[in-house]
């Protein structure tokens, strides 16, 4: 069921030699609410959990209302757990006692008893994603960037080269994750890496501006190295660049992002195996940082 079409009068100011200002009544569509799917479970045994809300108008300013009251379940072709909505979170979705996916194995979402459009009639969606593996990197270091008010994180890690891998970067701070928004993610293919070998590729940054909590001696800088789908990968970037903004200007307002849900639900379910590497902050990295600026 669609909603009314809305008609906004925008004026357009047109600079031309003699000058003239004409209004154009634009008509801008606004489609029905569709369901968004923000989900992702990994190999560590940890709560995973999903997020379900309700898609709104490019226009509309308001927050994605919660999705309450389905039924999600998750499968790896052997067993099926039954993720719960949280009491005091309406529209996350949790696993039960929490669980390790396996690298190597696919893992299908399913979720009913939505009815997303209000007609009535609830719908069902389902995506599958494969969980690759994923090789710990060798070594991490930091490195301070007085342009641009950054500690560099560097990577140090030998790609395996049977096979073509995508990969996923966050930074984490005595164990507190920094970079949780999707465009705060770094996502690489191993083409990345020349010939294979990183050697201090910098992959992620920490902010060290004066709005920033300043590292300190002692402080632990953890990468996490996820590895990840090539349809995930896609999917990322995508996302990015519509954050970004497009050029020039009126090349038109962003599109939702191809995701991996049916029935033409948006956003993406994945699976990604982890691994880390850690560094120790130490008073040698700080002087080095402070004889810079």
């Amino acid at each position: 069921m669609k909603k009314p079409i809305n008609i906004i009068p925008i004026m357009m100011v047109v600079s031309l030699t003699w000058g003239c200002t004409e209004y154009i009544d634009l008509e801008l569509e606004t489609d029905s609410q569709r369901l968004v799917v923000d989900g992702m479970i990994t190999s560590e045994r940890q709560i995973q959990y999903l997020r379900l809300s309700g898609s709104v108008a490019f226009l509309d300013d308001t927050v994605s209302p919660p999705v309450s009251g389905a039924r999600v379940l998750l499968s790896d072709g052997y067993n099926v757990e039954t993720l719960k909505e949280a009491n005091e979170m309406p529209g996350f979705y949790v696993a039960k006692n929490g669980f390790a996916a396996t690298p190597g194995n696919s893992y299908e979402l399913s979720i009913s008893e939505v009815d997303i459009d209000g007609d009535g009639i609830e719908e069902s969606y389902q995506a599958i994603s494969y969980m690759p593996e994923v090789t710990k990197p060798d070594s991490i270091d930091i490195l301070f960037d007085e342009t641009w008010e950054i500690w560099k994180v560097l990577l140090f890690f030998n790609d395996p080269p049977e096979s073509e891998d995508y990969y996923l970067f966050r930074v984490l701070i005595n164990g507190t994750l920094i970079s949780e928004r999707i465009t705060e993610f770094t996502v690489v293919s191993d083409r990345f890496f020349e010939n294979g070998r990183a050697d201090g590729v910098w992959v992620q940054s920490i902010n060290a501006n004066e709005k920033a909590e300043p590292l300190k001696e002692g402080d632990v800088v953890t990468l996490q190295m996820c590895g990840i789908t090539e349809a995930y990968f896609d999917f990322v970037k995508g996302v990015q660049r519509e954050g970004r903004g497009q050029y020039p200007l009126f090349t038109g307002p962003p599109a939702n992002v191809p995701g991996n849900i049916s029935n033409g639900a948006l956003g993406f379910f994945t699976a990604f195996s982890v691994s880390y590497s850690n560094l120790v902050v130490s008073a040698e990295l700080l002087e080095g940082k402070n004889n810079s600026d």
